[in-house]
């Protein structure tokens, strides 16, 4: 399947590379691409992750990072919904 990033999911990714690399440069590279490796996962195996939100969106955790991917698919693509630190506030129905 194809995967298609949404704007906030994109800019996640960016803030996330941001926020570490403040620290550690080396990392936060590890990080994305621990992300980006999950990301081409889902686009295998987009059942994977358990439905948690209206049905349709599904979450997966990156492996080794504190890190959530919430998605959903649409026809032939996985869509990524946003990409969340698992110590944030959890997320709503509305959220979506």
């Amino acid at each position: 399947m194809n995967v298609r990033f949404t704007e906030t999911a994109y800019a996640d990714l960016g803030a996330i590379h941001a926020f570490i690399a403040n620290e550690n440069p080396v990392a936060a590279t590890a990080v994305v691409n621990r992300i980006e490796t999950t990301i081409r996962q889902l686009a295998q195996y987009p059942r994977i992750g358990p439905v948690k939100y209206r049905g349709d969106v599904r979450m997966f955790p990156v492996r080794r990072s504190p890190y959530l991917i919430f998605y959903t698919m649409a026809e032939d693509e996985v869509v990524i919904l946003t990409i969340r630190h698992s110590s944030r506030r959890p997320l709503s129905q509305r959220d979506f």
